[in-house]
């Protein structure tokens, strides 16, 4: 009897967790045409043969990873087939670690508080064009993304609370707002450089001090894992927008010792569209346009698993059109050209930890602005320079006093300025602002875990001061536009503010399953240097600058639970009461002014009403429906309102019962992931209730909704195609200025990544 074999062409690999690019070893891979198997060693490499000339399946699993088939083909018996797979696990998990809510890593079952992570691979599957956008899977959470990639910033509030200054961004632990306006430039995050994004919900300001009223959201930059790992991508899509992303990166750690870094590019632009109406268009409108560049890069040593030293440097530079064109030959445009500086040590020894991390962050702002009045046609150009730094030191250091008992106790220098100029080319006026603001902060922190780790208890106490100093607001050479400013004479003193902020947190977990937590805490927040210091046009009418401003507080009394039915179907819902005072608001004079356009202006003035409450309820959903297939859901209400307005000290309308401005009562999201072997695709519905555009709620603008989608396939394990869609149907909805958002976004992308 005559036997015929096949030759046969080695095939070698390495398989990866997805989420964390972390080897997978014990997975068991098998050719499906011959039944010759093998098994991934420790580094996740495996070596196995397949038959030469033909198509062949490998079917690769693991317990706790969906199962993956990968076609391979060998053309010749001296091919040698190299291959680079990665497995998603079966169930997210919430990650081993939370390092925002104490500053020191954490298990997320001993933080008695509403928490969320989003993994930097989450962000990569969703149908989002910039960071800020990922946020939407997280209930509570506002972004204010008017014109899409065109918008000049983006607006992020959290729990009821309108303005961005009340949210603390941090990037790698260090904060990202301005002392001078409160929020920061969400454009120069780069959603490719993430490796995740954690959100902790409610006033934490016994931990961080200023800015965080509502909440944190710590972006966490990614760490190189191989030694030698990138990607290189170019993306084209509507209104003629190009542009690429390319990092690179290296771990050179042997031993536990040794250097890594990554470093960053990244290119956009785009024609835009006329966010005007097309009822109120005129000749001078014109389309939007962007032109932006970040570049990144970060270098550390680690001397051990305990020790290591890191910096961080980022430059971002951008013009993006206003839409509006008279004579300039770019029109009205913004700039937010920024230098961003971390240095940071960690250090361990013993039952001790030491944290610090120094950062400096200078922005540059520059507007131009060209208007011509439909009364008078008199031509109006003036040009905004507006230096901003923002600089300090924050340590905190760590005794693990035994397995269930820690405090940290740390200490924030911080200071912040502006020095900005605005000066008028078609007349005599000069425009001046300056100011400082200075913060000193002790703190300390107590956690506890007791009854075998089933019950958590955290308190803190923080204590800040905050100086204002060299204040002023002048005006060189007024003309006829600028003359009435005059009228509202601004007296500048320093000012000094003192605060103590705790908090009392309490989390039980019955099981794995179920858990419950009860927390109070206390915020605080001085006012920005923008409403101190600046008298000048908003979109709600003129503002006037009040250096007499105080900091506003808020105490949050809060109660959340998680279960988890069947293993598979988890739900957190959340209960939340907020009760503010001193509440810094923008309230009209009753005056108004003409500023040489072609209405009359309200003048409006930021001033400490008395009360505020609000009431807030959320709930987040995550079910698995099939093997390839997941569902996620969540659901925010809030009822935000004045509940009390002292009359006595403010002109106008009593606005006790008036709902908050800008903070929709009603938002809720829905996302599907599906990720078989072939194909990783995204489809997410996004709703925004109506809101109230001024203090006395007679406008709303109306509510809308959004569809986005995407879609990629990986070819030869290292290049990819996808396609993302964002407002699928077209809907186009008016924001609170009267313009229009953007319609209907696809995006193109080709990405190459190699690791080795």
């Amino acid at each position: 009897m005559q036997t015929v074999g096949f030759s046969q062409t080695p095939v070698t690999g390495i398989i990866r967790n997805c989420d964390t690019g972390d080897p997978v070893s014990g997975a068991n891979i098998l050719v499906q045409e011959t039944g010759i198997g093998a098994v991934s060693e420790g580094d996740g490499t495996f070596l196995l043969d397949v038959p030469e000339g033909v198509k062949s399946r490998l079917q690769i699993s693991f317990v706790g990873y969906q199962g993956l088939i990968q076609p391979v083909s060998a053309k010749q018996v001296t091919d040698t087939i190299h291959l680079i797979l990665c497995m998603k696990p079966e169930i997210q998990q919430m990650p081993e670690i939370f390092i925002t809510a104490t500053r020191t890593p954490q298990k997320p079952s001993q933080i008695p508080a509403r928490i969320a992570t989003i993994l930097g691979s989450e962000v990569l599957e969703m149908p989002i064009s910039n960071t800020d956008e990922a946020l939407q899977v997280v209930p509570g959470i506002n972004f204010d993304r008017d014109f899409g990639i065109f918008s000049k910033n983006s607006s992020v509030t959290m729990r009821g609370l309108n303005g961005s200054y009340r949210t603390l961004i941090l990037m790698d632990g260090v904060p990202l707002n301005k002392t001078d306006g409160g929020g920061i430039n969400w454009n120069r995050l780069i959603p490719g450089y993430i490796e995740r994004i954690e959100v902790l919900k409610g006033p934490v300001s016994a931990v961080y001090g200023s800015n965080a009223m509502s909440g944190v959201v710590n972006v966490i930059t990614r760490k190189p894992i191989a030694r030698f790992e990138g990607e290189i991508k170019a993306f084209t899509g509507t209104f003629r927008t190009f542009g690429g992303f390319i990092k690179v990166g290296g771990s050179l750690i042997k031993r536990d010792r040794g250097f890594y870094y990554n470093a960053t590019g990244f290119y956009r632009k785009g024609k835009g569209y006329i966010v005007e109406p097309e009822a109120t268009r005129d000749s001078f409108d014109t389309n939007t346009y962007l032109k932006e560049g970040t570049l990144a890069g970060k270098l550390g040593y680690q001397f051990n698993q305990r020790n290591k030293v890191e910096l961080e440097y980022n430059y971002y530079n951008d013009i993006r059109g206003a839409g509006t064109k008279i004579y300039e030959p770019l029109g009205s445009y913004n700039r937010y050209p920024t230098h961003f500086v971390r240095l940071s040590t960690q250090n361990g020894w013993g039952k001790y930890s030491l944290l610090v991390n120094g950062f400096f962050q200078h922005e540059n702002y520059i507007r131009q602005n060209e208007s011509i009045s439909n009364k008078s046609g008199k031509y109006t150009l003036y040009k905004t320079d507006s230096k901003r730094n923002d600089y300090g030191l924050w340590l905190n250091l760590t005794n693990q006093i035994r397995k269930n008992q820690a405090i940290t106790v740390g200490m924030d220098l911080k200071q912040g300025n502006v020095n900005a100029t605005t000066t008028y080319l078609t007349s005599s006026d000069i425009l001046n602002n300056k100011g400082k603001m200075s913060f000193f902060a002790l703190f300390a922190e107590y956690q506890l875990s007791i009854l075998q780790k089933k019950m958590a208890i955290t308190g803190g106490l923080r204590w800040d001061i905050a100086w204002f100093t060299n204040g002023s607001f002048t005006i060189e050479d007024p003309s006829k536009l600028t003359q009435f400013m005059t009228n509202f004479p601004t007296e500048f003193s320093d000012e000094t503010w003192n605060a103590i902020s705790p908090k009392l947190g309490l989390q039980y977990n019955f099981n794995s399953l179920q858990s419950l937590y009860l927390s109070y805490a206390h915020g605080f927040r001085p006012p920005i240097l923008d409403d101190m210091c600046k008298n000048g046009n908003i979109s709600k009418g003129f503002k006037l600058a009040n250096p007499q401003l105080k900091p506003e507080s808020i105490d949050n009394f809060e109660a959340g639970s998680t279960v988890t039915f069947f293993k598979k179907i988890r739900l957190e819902p959340s209960l939340y009461l907020s009760l503010g005072r001193d509440f810094q608001y923008f309230v009209a004079t009753g005056d108004s002014v003409n500023t040489g356009g072609n209405n009359l202006k309200p003048v409006m003035k930021r001033e400490n009403i008395s009360r505020v409450r609000v009431l807030g309820a959320e709930i987040t959903m995550n079910i698995p429906l099939v093997k390839t297939l997941d569902l996620i859901a969540n659901y925010a209400y809030n009822d935000s309102r004045i509940t009390q307005f002292d009359t006595s000290l403010f002109t106008g309308e009593d606005l006790t019962g008036k709902f908050l401005m800008e903070v929709p009562p009603h938002q809720a999201f829905a996302g599907l992931v599906f990720t078989p072997w072939w194909l990783t695709a995204s489809i997410t519905f996004r709703f925004v209730g109506k809101q109230w555009i001024d203090d006395a709620n007679t406008v709303q603008t109306p509510d809308y909704f959004t569809i986005d989608m995407k879609a990629s396939h990986t070819f030869f394990n290292h290049l990819t195609l996808g396609l993302t869609v964002q407002n699928l149907l077209n809907r186009q909805w008016v924001n609170n200025k009267g313009q229009l958002s953007p319609g209907r976004f696809i995006m193109l992308n080709l990405s190459f990544r190699f690791l080795r």
